[in-house]
Parts: structure tokens; sequence; C-alpha cells
């Protein structure tokens, strides 16, 4: 991925705005994606029972590749009942 440390990379707030869905979907949707930079920040986890604070920086690349592999097999289709004979 050349390039990709350069290229503009979005918070976890940002993409959900984009895309009118909650940050936790964004958050499962991102956390294991190729290319998405996940810093670990255990000082912000004020207790141990807790999974460390993860800050996500997704990468524009990351997130036209998500979308485009997301969106592509949907289709939007009427199922009608079949009537009885």
């Amino acid at each position: 991925m050349p390039g990709v440390a350069t290229e503009h990379h979005y918070s976890v707030k940002q993409v959900p705005e984009m895309w009118g869905i909650s940050e936790a979907t964004i958050r499962r949707v991102f956390c294991d994606e190729p290319g998405v930079l996940a810093v670990s920040m255990p000082q912000l986890t004020k207790n141990r029972k807790h999974k460390p604070h993860v800050l996500l920086r997704i990468p524009a690349s990351v997130v036209a590749r998500v979308h485009k592999l997301r969106s592509g097999g949907f289709r939007a289709e009427v199922q009608t009942r079949r009537s009885r004979v």
C-alpha cells in the first residue's frame, strides 16, 4: 500500500457522519481491516476490568475499498407472495 502513510486518515467519528451509521458499527467494520492504524492507549482505561482504549485512524483508500466491497452485493428487491393454486 504505497502512500498510505501520507494520505488523509479519518477518525471513528468522521466516517459515521459520512455514512450515516453509528460509531460502534464503524469500529466493528474497521477494527481488523488491513491498512487501518490501531493505537492501543491503556492509560485511558481507568478500570483494569475494561479493555484498553484503541484509537483507530482509517486511511481514505481503506474507506473507499470497504465501501465498494460492502455496497456491491446489495440489491433492492420486492418479494411477492406466491398465489395459492
